[in-house]
């Protein structure tokens, strides 16, 4: 006779034993997900160290299109580098407020030709823009000359520089200063002086597009020259300006850039506008072609109202 030994089990052990055996087809089922491949992650890491965001954003997008059964760790690993290209923006914009030489990108660009022989034409074109960003603000210092002469007389020499301050109140609207100067003897005036404060708001900014508009009240100080008629004189006024700044990226080495402003006066109304494509040649230079046409609603007797200026010149981005 046999006798068998009580049984130790409990309920709570059977009922986690049962569980188990629930789940164990289940997960023999399950297989493990295949791993990226290496190659589509060397990929999208590079794209990330070399590129902007739109770059980013586009090798993912073809990452994904090529292997779609791959969706889940492509679209981790970009998170993630997004989340990497963030901090380490902020960071360096922390580093940036506390030096002020320090964290300064711009370009600078020159065009210059020269005829001799039948004629003789010498032109040049000297440009010169900054940009500086912390967490809160961005600062922007632009410079640029253009001076002609042909058959041995000037007939262009304009010079301007200007200093645009913005703090960030948000990610997209900004309190926008202006100050500015410029001095063309063929449009009239030896010097002129402009102040403007204001808001700006960024209305697009996904990589390709961008656009920004600012608007606000200021003065504008001009020193008219003398002509053959009437003696130099200075004008002061009130005046509200209105700008804009578009930019549209068709690929990575190709951009067109529009910047528009006025400034609206009681005694004169000033509109400048620039359009402008440019074609990168290496990661240093890039080939420029501009167009800009300038109009003062009540010039000197003796001048035009309308100037236009076409520029081809080489650009260095630093």
């Amino acid at each position: 006779m046999l006798i068998s030994a009580p049984s130790t089990r409990t309920p709570r052990a059977a009922a986690v034993l049962a569980f188990c055996l629930l789940l164990s087809p289940l997960a023999a089922a399950a297989e493990p997900a295949p791993a990226l491949p290496a190659g589509v992650e060397a990929m999208i890491r590079q794209a990330a160290a070399d590129g902007d965001a739109a770059t980013l954003d586009k090798t993912i997008s073809l990452a994904l299109a090529a292997f779609p059964d791959q969706a889940e760790p492509i679209t981790a690993l970009g998170d993630s580098l997004r989340q990497q290209r963030q901090t380490q923006a902020l960071a360096a914009k922390k580093a940036n407020g506390r030096r002020i030489l320090s964290g300064w990108t711009g370009t600078g660009e020159l065009g210059a030709s020269l005829s001799t022989g039948n004629s003789d034409d010498k032109a040049v074109a000297v440009g010169l823009a900054l940009t500086k960003e912390t967490v809160d603000w961005r600062h922007r210092v632009i410079a640029a000359a253009d001076y002609q002469r042909s058959e041995g007389r000037t007939n262009k020499q304009r010079y301007s520089a200007g200093y645009e301050p913005n703090y960030f109140i948000n990610e997209a609207l900004y309190a926008a200063g202006q100050f500015g100067w410029e001095r063309d003897m063929f449009a009239g005036y030896r010097h002129r002086f402009t102040e403007t404060v204001g808001l700006g708001y960024v209305l697009v900014d996904d990589g390709t597009i961008k656009l920004e508009v600012e608007g606000g009240p200021g003065a504008r100080h001009t020193l008219y020259a003398a002509s053959d008629t009437d003696p130099s004189f200075t004008e002061h006024e009130f005046v509200f300006r209105a700008a804009s700044a578009f930019s549209y990226r068709f690929s990575d080495d190709a951009s067109f850039s529009q910047t528009a402003k006025t400034l609206i006066g009681a005694e004169n109304r000033t509109l400048e506008a620039t359009s402008a494509l440019t074609t990168r040649i290496n990661a240093l230079f890039s080939a420029k072609i501009s167009f800009t046409v300038r109009n003062e609603s009540d010039p000197p007797d003796d001048r035009k109202a309308t100037d236009t200026v076409s520029r081809a010149t080489l650009v260095y981005s630093f």
